[in-house]
């Protein structure tokens, strides 16, 4: 939803589970995302909606059972023809990870190396992809932490993740996601498992990197408060398939598929009188994406017949709005 060309761009992406022996099975469908240079896309949903396995498709990071059954992945870089991230070897891979394409993975517990420095851990990744030497990639490391907040990185730099709080095993990361200036960063729950306090400062260092760097981000996440401050487009996923896409603005003032209103009126009002919330009634069904209806008609209160009969495209209903739901069907024609 930009002029620009992106720096990431998924096209028709499919993900399947495919247990050894068994029979594949679609987890994504039609994934079709674009990200633009200095700006925020978020990929908002439910747990089990398929965002994680999402993320991990754009760095072609999927591993057995999980692999890609359809699509492409462009990355753009300046002075380079797209480069097609489904067609690389694994030598090309490993060069574009870590050095074009940068991710923060969810839980910071669990993340890092617990047998190396988390110095070591930063310093790796400038060897492999820069060529610095060992002192030059410490010095480095050193910077880098202090970019990313932690305060004496010249003795942090030599500590073990287990001697770091949760917030500063999360700045590590964002640091080694970082540290070659990546053009893409992905950012999976960033805050997962983090306090209040500590959330608010990581997003916000987020929002600084990204403007310093140029960096196109990719945000995947459940937490709608998250979306509004730091989005600049949104992607709500349901059932492993994009339902609606728009500007942050457009989404949060005027959400058009039934299920992105569900997500909006289960939040607590920030002021008025207290209300019951109102949960989306049932659950996200087992993984696996359904083709001969609207994935949400199960749990969609506004479902009519034609949504049990055939599965809505998604479409352009107002500028850089789209939604898959009939219920907008005469309003795109």
């Amino acid at each position: 939803m930009s002029g620009a060309e992106p720096v990431l761009e998924m096209r028709d992406v499919g993900v399947e589970l495919a247990p050894l022996g068994g029979a594949a099975r679609r987890i994504t469908s039609d994934v079709d995302l674009a990200l633009h240079a200095g700006r925020t896309l978020a990929l908002v949903g439910e747990s089990g909606c398929g965002k994680s396995v999402t993320a991990l498709a754009a760095m072609n990071l999927l591993a057995p059972p999980l692999r890609l059954g359809t699509g492409h992945i462009l990355l753009r870089t300046p002075g380079a023809a797209p480069r097609d991230l489904t067609r690389l070897s694994p030598a090309e891979l490993r060069a574009a990870r870590g050095g074009q394409l940068g991710m923060i993975f969810q839980d910071p517990m669990t993340a890092l190396d617990p047998a190396f420095q988390v110095g070591e851990q930063i310093a790796e990744s400038l060897r492999a992809h820069l060529g610095l030497s060992r002192r030059a990639a410490h010095d480095r490391a050193v910077e880098l932490l202090q970019l990313v907040g932690i305060h004496e990185p010249e003795r942090r730099v030599r500590a073990y993740p287990f001697q770091l709080s949760g917030g500063m095993r999360q700045r590590v990361m964002i640091a080694i996601a970082v540290a070659c200036s990546p053009a893409v960063l992905i950012a999976d729950e960033p805050t997962t498992a983090l306090d209040v306090t500590v959330q608010a400062q990581i997003l916000e260092l987020l929002r600084e990197l990204g403007a310093r760097l140029g960096m196109a981000t990719l945000l995947i996440t459940h937490d709608l408060g998250v979306v509004a401050e730091n989005a600049d487009t949104v992607a709500v996923m349901y059932r492993g398939r994009i339902v609606e896409r728009a500007s942050a603005e457009a989404l949060f003032t005027a959400p058009a598929h039934p299920y992105t209103r569900g997500l909006l009126a289960s939040l607590p009002p920030l002021d008025g009188p207290r209300e019951r919330l109102r949960p989306i009634p049932g659950q996200v069904p087992p993984a696996g994406v359904a083709d001969a209806d609207c994935p949400f008609v199960a749990r969609c209160p506004e479902a009519m017949p034609r949504c049990l009969a055939a599965r809505p495209a998604l479409t352009a209903i107002a500028p850089e709005h789209e939604a898959a739901c009939f219920l907008h069907a005469t309003v795109a024609a």
